[in-house]
Formats: structure tokens, C-alpha cells, sequence
């Protein structure tokens, strides 16, 4: 048995399944990214990325994934040698470990088991501790273990301690709440392949006062030729676009999705991916299947489930993956130990049903004592409830 795989129901976090307006919007003729034309369309999609993020300050494009905005924000705003503390529940805000280490930065790091949230208490007292530490950095939507890390209460901690916050934002952008302004961000990072629902390849940084203000006293030299803020801005304000190549195509995809966005409404999209995950969560709990993350912290966007004993991760998403739907496994400690599915972007009640109903049958394939319709039945007494 094997699947078209352009019928593929793709329900990993990342990348996720792109609207046909995008594709159609990135078909559009190459233009000159020099031209009057193209940089009118540049200055719509940052203006829209800037609604998007209820912010009037900087949003800068690069062409490359949300780890090419993560390293810019390190590479311009720390400088060689100073401290930074790297809030680590998962594999994507171990990143920020990597990324620090590759710049000559020192990294200091709270850490969490998989599973657990950011507690901010800990990193006041982290703060107050060590007055070496320049920056905190955290994962808001730990996208490797389905958590949501407390983000407003930990921007009022570090602006408190009068620190930067640099903040991922790659899988919470477009699909939750942020407010960098509002919740004392000074850098946030974020992508074009999850919320955003564009392809791969665009990465966005957004840069506050006091984050400028940092980048624009450094004493030592960028590190960086390519991921220099300081150009990028100098290019926009100028002509309104980037100092670089743009990645054309890309971008007429990423507009043509923020007007998407604002069409379903910014409260009502956040509030399709709260329902979706209290769908998806209802069904697998349903199912007998335990999450892996803190119910207090449960993402919006992604839902991690453990795997029930005797289930092993490759022949389950091998076994789905022929019936048409692929889904992520675990990373890091919980690799081979769960899997992954994203209710992001254009997911719709349908796309979640559909899942359930095949990881019921694969369970049931594979040996685990699942009664068939358990999951869909249980999502769907939560769809009910939330249409009620």
C-alpha cells in the first residue's frame, strides 16, 4: 500500500500544509527585487508582520529558515565573551546554547526535564545571582515537547532585573498570542514554515528599543556579514527592502498569507488553534494515551503524546505514513519515546479527525488494546462542547 504523496496529510510541526492562494501568490513571474514594484510589496509584508505582532517597531526578512533569525538575534545583540542565560526545556531552546557557544558567547543555562515549563522564579533568582548575564533567551512554543512557556510573566522578571529577552517565537507567531512590546521582548525570532503557513525559507526578526540600543553600542565587531541588523536597517529605511537578495517567491507567499490572517481575524485564528488543541488533546486522552506535556502548559499549535508500552516508534509512523498521514516522532531524551501532530496554520476539525481515526487503527495494528472510535469519539464530544 503506498500513498500519492501529493495527497499526503501533513501533520508534523513544521512544515506544515501551505493554502493554495500561498501557492498561487509565490507562482506569480519573478520580479526584480530592486524595483519600485517589488519593494512596495516588501513594505506590505512587514507592515502586515508588524500588525501581526501588534508592534511598530523594526521586522527584518532574511532568506533562511527561523534558526538563520535565531542566530542573527545572538550574532548582533551579545558579543563575544559576555553572558547570556539559555532557558532550556527542549531541543529547540538548546538551540540558543549552540547558537551562543558558535558566537563566543558564554552560556549559563537553566534546565528542565522534557515535558516541564519555564519557571520564572527560577530565572529571577538566576538574575539576582549572577550580574554577569547580559540576556535571557527562551523557546516561547517549545515545538519538541508540545509546551508553552509562560513568556509574558518571564519578560516582566527580565525587564525587572533590567536584562534582554530574546525570544523564539518560530512556532507561535501567527497561531497564539505574542506581544513583544507589551510583554518586554527586546529581540523575537520567527519563521515563515509553521503559524505563518508559508514554504521553508524566510526567516523574520523583530528588534525593540532597548534591543537596538545594545546592537548599536557593541564595542566589538560583528561577527556577521550576512546577518547584519545594522544593514538591514539602513537598507529599509532607505529603500524599503532588504540589503540582500530576497527570496522573491517567498515573500509574495508570506503576503498573500498574513492577508489570509487578517481576513479570519487575529483573535479568532488564535482561537481556532486553542480549540484544535483542545480537540486533539480530548482525542488522544481518549484513546488511553498520556501527554507529554504539563497540562498547565499545554501548547496551542502542537500536541506530544507518549507512546503506550510495546509501540515502537518507527513501525508506528511508517504504518501511518502508508495510510497518508505523516506525523514527527521525539527528539533529544524523548526521541523514540513519542510523536508529535500539529494543529497549526490551515489545520481544520477534519484534519484532526482524520488522524485520530488512523492512529487508532495503527495502534490497534500494532498490538495496544485501543477500542476503535475512542479518540474520535472523545474529539468529537469536545467539537460539540465547543460549538455548543
Amino acid at each position: 500500500m503506498s500513498v500519492d504523496e501529493e495527497l499526503m496529510l501533513l501533520m508534523i510541526p513544521g512544515p506544515v500544509p501551505v493554502h493554495p492562494r500561498v501557492y498561487r501568490a509565490m507562482s506569480r513571474v519573478l520580479y526584480g527585487h530592486r524595483t519600485k514594484e517589488y519593494q512596495s510589496q516588501y513594505k506590505d509584508t512587514v507592515e502586515l508582520l508588524k500588525r501581526l505582532l501588534h508592534t511598530k517597531q523594526d521586522v527584518y526578512l532574511f532568506a533562511g529558515s527561523g534558526t538563520a533569525a535565531m542566530e542573527a538575534a545572538i550574532a548582533n545583540v551579545l558579543e563575544p565573551g559576555e553572558k547570556v542565560l539559555n532557558v532550556v526545556n527542549g531541543k529547540f531552546s538548546e538551540r540558543w546554547n549552540d547558537l551562543s557557544k558558535a558566537y563566543g558567547v558564554e552560556a549559563a543555562q537553566i534546565e528542565y526535564e522534557y515535558g516541564q515549563a519555564a519557571k520564572p522564579e527560577a530565572i529571577a533568582e538566576a538574575l539576582e545571582a549572577d550580574e554577569d548575564i547580559r540576556a535571557v533567551t527562551i523557546c516561547h512554543n517549545e515545538t519538541s515537547t508540545a509546551v508553552l512557556n509562560p513568556a509574558e510573566e518571564i519578560g516582566r522578571i527580565v525587564r525587572k532585573h533590567d536584562r534582554l529577552l530574546i525570544v523564539d517565537g518560530i512556532t507561535s507567531v501567527g497561531g497564539d498570542h505574542v506581544y513583544p512590546d507589551k510583554w518586554g521582548f527586546d529581540v523575537l525570532a520567527t519563521g515563515s514554515q509553521k503559524c505563518l503557513g508559508v514554504p521553508p525559507g524566510l526567516g523574520a526578526i523583530w528588534v525593540g528599543s532597548r534591543g537596538w540600543e545594545k546592537i548599536q553600542s557593541r564595542k566589538k565587531k560583528l561577527p556577521s556579514y550576512y546577518f547584519d541588523l545594522v544593514k538591514s536597517k539602513k537598507r529599509y529605511d532607505g529603500s524599503g527592502d532588504s540589503p540582500f537578495t530576497s527570496a522573491v517567491s517567498l515573500l509574495y507567499g508570506l503576503h498573500e498569507s498574513l492577508t489570509m490572517m487578517f481576513e479570519e481575524g487575529y483573535e479568532q485564528r488564535v482561537e481556532r488553534h486553542r480549540r484544535l488543541g483542545r480537540i486533539t488533546r480530548a482525542g488522544y486522552l481518549g484513546m488511553g494515551l498520556e501527554l507529554l506535556a504539563d497540562p498547565k502548559h499545554y501548547s496551542n499549535t502542537v500536541t506530544a503524546v507518549k507512546y503506550p508500552p510495546g509501540i515502537k516508534d518507527s513501525e508506528f509512523r511508517s504504518l501511518i505514513r502508508k495510510f497518508g498521514v505523516l506525523i514527527a516522532g521525539g527528539q533529544g531524551p524523548v526521541k523514540g519515546k513519542i510523536f508529535r501532530t500539529n494543529h497549526m496554520n490551515i489545520c481544520i476539525e477534519r484534519d484532526v479527525l482524520t488522524t485520530m481515526s488512523l492512529i487508532e487503527i495503527t495502534l490497534k495494528q500494532l498490538g495496544y488494546p485501543v477500542s476503535l472510535g475512542s479518540g474520535v469519539s472523545a474529539a468529537q464530544e469536545q467539537m460539540l462542547k465547543e460549538f455548543d
